[in-house]
């Protein structure tokens, strides 16, 4: 059973993370864009970036995980390579309608719930040996 306050400190702490982390990306995204790099590839090159960035900030405060590393990085590479999946789509679709900066900002939300739901699907953060 979820525990409705613990789900929601799990959920602002990882708000908080995203939050820090996009802003330090959507700076570079930005930065590429302007020196001529393409939308897809400034995105692709971010989100690899950030990944790592997320895990440890992510494993060691939003979710203060104590499981293996061997056990919470699949789950974390599982949950980000979906999420990377969906931004590519979403960048894409978005693309045809608003400037890249636009687009960017509306595909980390949407891709940032995406992540948040995979992870809680696959228990990241939770110590599934005491099962």
């Amino acid at each position: 059973m979820i525990e409705i306050g613990k789900e929601a400190r799990l959920l602002s702490r990882y708000g908080l993370v995203g939050v820090v982390n996009n802003l330090v990306l959507y700076a570079v995204f930005v930065s590429l864009i302007w020196l001529g790099t393409p939308a897809l590839l400034s995105a692709g090159f971010c989100y690899i970036a950030g990944v790592a960035l997320s895990y440890w900030l992510n494993r060691r405060w939003a979710f203060k995980s104590t499981a293996k590393h061997s056990r919470e990085l699949p789950k974390f590479i599982i949950s980000y390579g979906i999420g990377l999946l969906a931004t590519l789509v979403i960048l894409q679709v978005l693309l045809v309608w608003f400037p890249p900066e636009i687009a960017q900002i509306i595909n980390v939300a949407c891709t940032a719930a995406v992540i948040y739901i995979t992870l809680r699907v696959l228990r990241f953060g939770t110590d599934t040996n005491a099962s």
